[in-house]
């Protein structure tokens, strides 16, 4: 049940799912416009919003118990198979709806089929859980795996036979197929015919405060888009969308990988806060080394990427990723908040907080909305900084850490990945200069930036280094 066990298989299991993002946004943008590419965010508004109400936090309650029944495991089955079915009938019904609202006939077929996949999901909420609750991290990476690469074969088939959006939306429905097979296989647990109102109340107070979290946090981190769809053009929402889910990128799969490790291990750890702040710190250390420089040597070299990765329709996402790229840096810490209070079954710290969270988030997307898409992000970005610091002090504080430790541990790396990309902007304005083609100049930079940020922050946590390789040495030797 360790913790970097987990983080082995939940690594592996990312990196795959990553590499098939990457490659079907690559294959997608080429053969979807930026139209398309809207009407699929919209549809996905959908999706995330039902995910919010598709387990009603029972699936962290689960993970979270210290002691589990049969009845519970069943009573929460058919609470959730309900729900699916529920969801699945008001989103076919309000399509309509949905799509006079965003003004996208396209909406009323898209919302339709990918409706398909919440009673699919539901259903599968509880094996999941029950995997994630056992540390069985080994197969549900490979579920995830397998299902990942067969959803992005027959998706990429599809586009490239004129498919349109609906590729994506196929992709979006053979991954909750394929995917809830694998876990009813690998948990080899089947629910009994049994439901008690008894074993719903007794994790209600966890659960509802956590589907509050939830649904809050869903109009906070989609109003965005909401707002986009309404206020601008369709094009500008697909351009929004695709540099929103590049910043995306570090959050849904660095930070989720330690995140989704992180939850049972310190739910274990409730007794103990000196472990639980050490494995903490230890995950915020990581974030810290990783994502920085990852987002701003993304920032820095956006027109070049934008440009050799997508091509010249996407040349708004170059200059909207600047700023997201600290957005990025920021969130990625505060989404490993929310495994802290749960493990600690302080969800009402959590729904507290979400309100505040998203309170400054509409406020700037609102705001944003009467001028310019480019004002809007801007406004997003002040909104996060606001956000950072009270939802740090209190997650670091909840399990009896310093937020001066907090502080110290992710400061070398900032100021590594600051350094970073001071020398790569100052070696930009030598070069502009010289006849480099994109992809040229993108290499060169990219190799710039790992050689300086490894030099600087091999000095500066040279201490983190060398205790490293020491245990890996070690290791060896006793292996």
């Amino acid at each position: 049940m360790g913790f970097f066990n987990n983080v082995k298989w939940v690594t592996l299991s990312q990196l795959i799912k990553v590499s098939c993002q990457l490659l079907g946004m690559v294959i997608f943008s080429r053969y979807l416009t930026p139209g398309e590419i809207g009407v699929m965010s919209m549809t996905l508004i959908v999706v995330n919003f039902v995910n919010v109400l598709r387990d009603m936090g029972s699936s962290a309650a689960i993970i979270q118990r210290d002691v589990l029944t049969d009845s519970l495991k069943c009573s929460v089955f058919f609470l959730n198979l309900s729900l699916g079915i529920a969801l699945f009938i008001v989103a076919f019904s309000l399509s309509g709806v949905i799509a006079d609202f965003f003004k996208e006939p396209e909406l009323v077929n898209t919302i339709k089929i990918v409706a398909i996949a919440f009673p699919i999901n539901s259903a599968t909420a509880v094996h999941l859980a029950l995997l994630e609750r056992e540390s069985k991290f080994s197969k549900t990476a490979k579920v995830e795996v397998l299902a990942s690469i067969l959803a992005l074969i027959i998706a990429v088939v599809f586009v490239m036979r004129g498919a349109g959006v609906y590729s994506l939306v196929i992709q979006t429905v053979l991954y909750a197929v394929i995917s809830s097979i694998g876990f009813w296989v690998y948990s080899s647990w089947l629910p009994r015919l049994k439901f008690q109102l008894s074993d719903v109340k007794s994790i209600f107070k966890f659960s509802s405060n956590l589907v509050g979290f939830n649904f809050i946090n869903y109009f906070s981190r989609n109003s965005d888009q909401i707002i986009i769809g309404r206020s601008f053009s369709v094009s500008i929402l697909g351009q929004y969308s695709l540099a929103y889910r590049i910043m995306l990128f570090p959050i849904q799969n660095i930070t989720f990988v330690l995140t989704r490790s992180l939850y049972p291990v310190l739910s274990r750890l409730q007794d103990n806060n000196n472990e639980a702040v050490s494995v903490y710190f230890k995950v915020i250390k990581t974030i810290a080394i990783i994502i920085p420089p990852l987002m701003l040597g993304m920032a820095v070299v956006s027109r070049e990427l934008v440009h050799v990765i997508f091509g010249e329709q996407w040349t708004m996402v170059a200059s909207m990723l600047i700023w997201l790229a600290p957005i990025a840096i920021m969130q990625s810490m505060v989404s490993t908040t929310g495994s802290v209070f749960m493990s600690r079954g302080r969800t009402d710290i959590l729904l507290k907080i979400s309100i505040y969270n998203s309170i400054l988030q509409v406020g700037a997307f609102i705001i944003g909305g009467f001028f310019s898409i480019s004002i809007l992000i801007k406004l997003y970005l002040i909104s996060n900084v606001l956000m950072f610091f009270p939802n740090m002090f209190l997650a670091v504080r909840i399990i009896g850490g310093s937020f001066l430790d907090f502080l110290y541990v992710i400061f070398k790396p900032l100021v590594s990945a600051i350094i970073m990309t001071a020398v790569i902007i100052l070696v930009s304005n030598y070069i502009i200069d010289f006849p480099l083609g994109n992809t040229l100049s993108l290499l060169l930079k990219i190799s710039l930036g790992i050689m300086i940020y490894t030099m600087i922050v091999s000095v500066l946590e040279w201490k983190l280094l060398s205790n490293w390789f020491r245990s890996k040495k070690i290791k060896s030797l006793i292996g």
